[in-house]
């Protein structure tokens, strides 16, 4: 073909391109084509279009680990993380790239103390209760609002007598009606031990402390409640036959606890966490959650296990929970999460 066809060649298809019918695209398709056609004019550089790429699959493997998190939370009955990461300064570990020191994460609940002021905690009795069976207190709100019961949580303790540390622990409510400002009152509960051998009066000096319904940062935390390197896994949930009277119910929780440190941990400086929530994600810190707190050591008749577990080891524990026949333990997800004692003040 010579010059001169390649001319005709070419005007035949510019007259064929002024006649032809418009193509009716979009406005908004029309728009988006300029301006790719505009942007494709310089031409990404190769590390542009491997970041690129890289995006993509990032995006991938989150999405697949998301649901991998998700599925695990269902099957196990696990929170998806502790509340707080609390940081701590370790100078005697550099980094190697770094010129300052290296930061250990150790993970835990942080709390903050709610402004209840208690006083005069003392053993006493309840209309309808056995005698010296309950704990009696004087509440005093120190804040300027009312403080309502899902607002706070109570850890009540025991120690003995003859000194020494906590002996029994557990989650107790506040009133039911609210503290207003300034306000004092008395207030009053039965706690299921420590009990004076088959009696049901209480053997030890009892205290109790108040603490927001919520997680406390790392800087605000008045306590923190360090998370043991103890794994829980296969937590069931079984009812107690005959169960505890009229008013009450109570359930038996099993869970396998797995000693993922490369030391051997002693249960007994251990405390157990258990509560029972709408959601499988709610932490123990969920206003609608039904607490309890356990000292990891066999308590009732005929249960036993080894309280010393060498790294990797494995042993199934027992708990009994009691709460009001108002409380279904079987609609809700059960959660079990193992922490260093102590877990009260230490004042």
């Amino acid at each position: 073909m010579t010059t001169r066809d390649d001319d005709e060649l070419e005007a035949r298809i510019r007259r064929a391109y002024r006649q032809r019918e418009p193509v009716p695209f979009r406005d908004e398709l029309k728009a988006r084509v300029l301006r790719e056609a505009t942007s494709a004019q310089g031409k990404p550089s190769p590390r542009t279009a491997t970041r690129g790429r890289n995006r993509l699959m990032s995006s991938a493997a989150l999405w697949v680990a998301g649901v991998a998190v998700a599925l695990l939370c269902v099957v196990v009955a696990w929170p998806k993380a502790p509340l707080e990461s609390i940081t701590t300064t370790q100078t005697s570990r550099q980094s190697v790239r770094s010129q300052g020191p290296a930061q250990t994460v150790v993970h835990g609940f942080g709390l903050a103390y709610a402004p209840i002021e208690v006083s005069n905690v003392r053993v006493g009795t309840l209309p309808g209760e056995p005698a010296d069976s309950c704990v009696l207190a004087e509440l005093r709100n120190t804040s300027n609002q009312t403080l309502y019961e899902p607002d706070v949580m109570g850890v009540l303790w025991f120690t003995p007598r003859g000194g020494g540390d906590e002996n029994w622990l557990t989650f107790v409510n506040a009133p039911a009606e609210g503290l207003k400002p300034g306000q004092t009152v008395t207030w009053g509960f039965h706690p299921s031990g420590p009990h004076a051998g088959s009696s049901q009066a209480l053997s030890e000096i009892p205290h109790l402390r108040f603490f927001y319904s919520r997680s406390a940062s790392a800087e605000s935390a008045n306590l923190v409640w360090k998370q043991a390197p103890v794994g829980v896994e296969d937590i069931q949930v079984l009812p107690v036959a005959g169960g505890p009277g009229a008013t009450w119910q109570s359930a038996d929780v099993y869970a396998t606890l797995v000693n993922r440190a490369s030391r051997t941990v002693d249960l007994a400086d251990e405390r157990a966490v258990i509560w029972f929530s709408q959601g499988a994600s709610d932490t123990f810190f969920d206003p609608s959650a039904v607490r309890f707190l356990f000292h990891v050591t066999p308590e009732l008749p005929g249960v036993s296990w080894p309280t010393a577990l060498k790294p990797g080891e494995r042993v199934r524990v027992e708990f009994r929970v009691l709460s009001t026949k108002g409380t279904d333990f079987f609609s809700r997800v059960c959660h079990v999460v193992l922490l260093d004692a102590p877990l009260v003040p230490q004042n």
